[in-house]
């Protein structure tokens, strides 16, 4: 069947052939989203709850679900990308074919007929389909895995007339960076792990040399007797016995010999050269792009092709935050900022 409809599409005109084309992708987009309609859904978009019931049917004759946790109901759609948005399942897809392409922002907007704030807001929807998509890692212990910290310059780019937090410093000129020596308070560390299974995680952690409790919460998850592999910063060794990580190898950096960490540092150069196009992302949205790259890591690692993983991923998905959460998120590791200030404010 396909060798006739690519020899009958040889007869057609440049433009009869895009035609064609944006018509296939629209039957695919609406085909994804029959499959919306039609899912079951594996828990509560809003609680997060695997115990529901039925509960009637919607005015399209979609099935209604009864959550037991928090008492309200839902359907396969509710926040989902397509229920909670005016534009169509088309309009999704060709935005999630530019996206894996590699297209701007600007030029996702362009494709898709939309502006500039609307296609941003759309990346920052696929990215939270991304993050809730992302297969859990490996640990125990038959896996080994290798933990270290990547420091990226803070970045407190965004629109901020309407926000409380104002600009505390000059701007970054572009392609400027922080001058610092060593692991400064401009930097942030994001904690990366990667183990022999091939499963990584890449999680926010603090700013500057994160503290115990910040280096708890980003490596949360490695399992007792998961065997790790770390650098010579301290508060591994007091973080991961509390996790029940008995089997800890920890080796300086200079003293990195033999690969000690070359799972983790081949690691830190994919994710530095994954994020090098975007020209700096802002800090308060670096978890939506790390989530990003995990899924980027893991597709790469699979057989099934990406656009039609993220594509029937984005019409069955759900979203996590509103656009009014959106944008009143709070700038993260703020509180350097305000002390700053209020060191200066002493000084005058």
């Amino acid at each position: 069947m396909l060798d006739i409809i690519l020899h009958e599409m040889e007869g057609l005109s440049l433009g009869e052939k895009r035609e064609l084309i944006c018509a296939t992708k629209a039957a695919v987009a609406r085909e994804l989203g029959k499959q919306a309609d039609g899912a079951t859904p594996r828990s509560c978009p809003r609680c997060g709850s695997s115990s529901f019931i039925r509960k009637g049917h919607n005015a399209d004759g979609s099935q209604r679900w009864l959550c037991k946790g928090c008492g309200r109901t839902f359907s396969s759609k509710s926040r989902g990308l397509l229920a909670a948005s005016k534009l169509d399942a088309t309009t999704w897809a060709l935005f999630v074919e530019a996206t894996l392409s590699g297209s701007s922002l600007r030029q996702c907007a362009k494709t898709c007929h939309v502006c500039l704030r609307t296609s941003w807001f759309m990346r920052m929807r696929l990215c939270e389909v991304m993050a809730r998509s992302l297969l859990a890692f490996r640990t125990g212990p038959s896996v080994s895995w290798q933990v270290d910290g990547a420091y990226l310059d803070e970045s407190l780019t965004g629109n901020r007339a309407r926000s409380a937090a104002k600009m505390p410093r000059k701007p970054h000129k572009h392609g400027g960076a922080v001058h610092a020596r060593g692991i400064s308070n401009l930097k942030v560390c994001v904690i990366c792990g990667a183990n022999d299974a091939g499963d990584e995680l890449c999680r926010v952690a603090d700013r500057g040399r994160p503290k115990d409790e910040a280096l708890r919460d980003a490596i949360k998850g490695l399992g007792p007797g998961t065997w790790v592999a770390t650098d010579a910063h301290q508060g591994y060794k007091r973080v991961l016995p509390a996790l029940g990580i008995t089997e800890h190898a920890a080796t300086d950096t200079r003293l990195q010999k033999d690969g000690e960490l070359g799972m983790v540092n081949a690691m830190h150069q994919r994710l530095r050269i994954f994020l090098a196009p975007f020209h700096g992302v802002s800090t308060k949205w670096l978890d939506h792009y790390l989530s990003w790259f995990l899924w980027l890591e893991q597709a790469r690692r699979s057989d099934a092709d990406g656009l039609q993983t993220l594509s029937g991923q984005s019409a069955c998905g759900f979203y996590e935050h509103t656009r009014r959460q959106m944008i009143d998120r709070p700038q993260p590791f703020w509180d350097y900022w305000q002390r700053q200030g209020a060191a200066t404010s002493m000084l005058v």
